[in-house]
């Protein structure tokens, strides 16, 4: 901050760039770290903990902010934003409100609840599907965040489309549905800036007309889903913090069609492991019932981050074990939604686009 300050300071009022609006890189952190961390990962072992970064888009200047420590998640995007000329002014955009909880107080550890669920599994509507592509719709929010000097945000949502081959080509095509605030105060601030300069933060990348998905470049993304136990409690970085857990349990359902065995298996590994808590009954952002489970992260002591305690929300279809949606959550220094994901769509399909 004092850098960005001191460049500010030296800059002001010659800066030509001072009213121009950053798009997103082409690629995240998120994308590269990922990568990185697969090629070089050691199979024998559960793989290292990354530190958690997000974009922050400040006036003309694009700096990468930690999110947190080892303790923290990552929550970043799933893949580049094209562009779009008809995309919603921000005044539009909704304010978000956290998944109200049935059990928001007095909660307990999740373990039997958990096990309870694992033993009376139904199958899903993807176990008795064929074709030739594993298919996923996703709609997300929070993953690149324009956020103000102030600390004012928002965000695209987006929907994202995968299609995965059995011999690990994967396509994928994404668009923008609209912007959505994690606070009042930050959908003030953007109206009011949009409104004053009749400009707005665009997002960019992926060129590719809309319904013609791009074939992704191999790597990372062509991991197999264990199919035993141990592999599993590797894969799903078990020996991390609950946090890291829930985010890779996250990554798994929205990358893989996940059987039914193996949904049990999740669902007890996440009952063995302490830090998840029972929230009971919820309606996810698609109005879908479910039951939930939580992880409450705070940074270590030696090294304070905002946000300063935070909270991972994991809601699974009660009957499928299915997961359907996962949201992070700031809960001080203000309690606000950060980021959130909800799985529309999971099955299998000849077609692609």
């Amino acid at each position: 901050m004092r850098t960005k300050q001191q460049v500010r300071e030296l800059l002001h009022p010659a800066d030509p760039a001072r009213d121009v609006v950053v798009p997103p890189a082409p690629f995240s952190a998120h994308d590269l770290i990922l990568r990185a961390e697969d090629a070089t990962a050691t199979p024998a072992g559960p793989a290292r903990s990354v530190t958690p970064r997000r974009a922050v888009l400040v006036g003309a200047a694009a700096t990468v902010a930690a999110l947190g420590s080892a303790g923290m998640v990552r929550v970043l995007r799933d893949e580049t934003v094209p562009a779009d000329p008809t995309l919603p002014q921000p005044v539009d955009g909704a304010v978000l409100q956290p998944v109200a909880y049935e059990v928001a107080a007095g909660a307990e550890p999740a373990g039997p609840h958990l096990r309870a669920l694992a033993a009376r599994l139904a199958d899903a509507p993807h176990d008795g599907a064929r074709g030739r592509y594993a298919y996923h719709r996703v709609k997300s929010w929070g993953g690149m965040i324009t956020e103000s000097p102030e600390g004012h945000m928002m965000s695209y949502v987006q929907e994202r489309r995968s299609w995965a081959a059995h011999d690990g080509g994967r396509w994928s095509d994404t668009r923008v549905l609209d912007v959505e605030f994690p606070d009042a105060a930050s959908r003030e601030y953007w109206s009011t800036r949009m409104r004053a300069t009749a400009t707005r933060p665009s997002p960019s990348g992926s060129s590719a007309p809309q319904g013609r998905p791009v074939e992704e470049p191999r790597g990372w993304e062509e991991r197999r889903l264990p199919n035993d136990r141990p592999a599993l409690a590797r894969e799903l970085l078990t020996g991390q913090p609950a946090g890291d857990v829930a985010k890779r349990v996250y990554d798994t359902f929205a990358r893989h069609l996940v059987p039914r065995r193996t949904r049990a298996d999740i669902l007890t590994l996440l009952a063995d492991k302490p830090g998840f808590v029972w929230r009971g009954r919820v309606v996810d952002r698609a109005g879908r019932s479910g039951v939930a489970v939580t992880a409450d992260l705070t940074p270590p002591a030696d090294g304070p981050q905002i946000p300063q305690r935070a909270q991972m929300l994991l809601v699974f279809d009660s009957s499928t074990g299915d997961l359907l949606a996962h949201e992070y959550l700031e809960l001080a220094p203000r309690r606000r939604v950060l980021h959130y994901a909800l799985l529309i769509e999971a099955t299998r399909t000849d077609t692609l686009g």
